[in-house]
């Protein structure tokens, strides 16, 4: 009988580093070029961070649609931290604002133009026209 959790919940792909199909599954997104862009915050604004676990972003662009408390979202710097860095959404407090739990401690002297988005990185994204 056929292993079935290697179809089950996308496309099987083989990872290049290790060569092995078994659980590594690839999810598929296909929409407009509005709804990609609503999986995107921009232009936020935060305190400086050491080490931080939770920061709260003011300033974002007003996509207040499907973003919610539990979120996983990824938080990007302007200039002086800008790796991509993951987290879950703690708090929605108004359309333009996030307070987000941060997976590991973060630190980025920034304090204007983070960026905040919903991309998944097993997923690959179609914009159809």
């Amino acid at each position: 009988m056929a292993n079935l959790t290697e179809i089950i919940g996308g496309q099987p792909f083989e990872l290049g580093s290790t060569g092995n199909k078994k659980n590594n599954l690839l999810e598929f997104w296909r929409g407009t070029q509005a709804q990609y862009d609503l999986l995107k915050r921009t232009g936020g604004a935060a305190s400086a961070s050491s080490g931080a676990s939770s920061i709260a972003f003011t300033s974002l662009n007003s996509v207040a649609t499907g973003w919610s408390v539990g979120d996983v979202v990824y938080v990007t710097g302007s200039s002086n931290n800008t790796t991509r860095s993951k987290g879950t959404i703690a708090a929605v407090p108004s359309n333009t604002a996030l307070t987000i739990t941060m997976d590991s401690a973060y630190t980025n002297t920034d304090t204007t133009g983070y960026q905040i988005d919903k991309y998944d990185p097993k997923t690959l994204y179609i914009i159809a026209t």
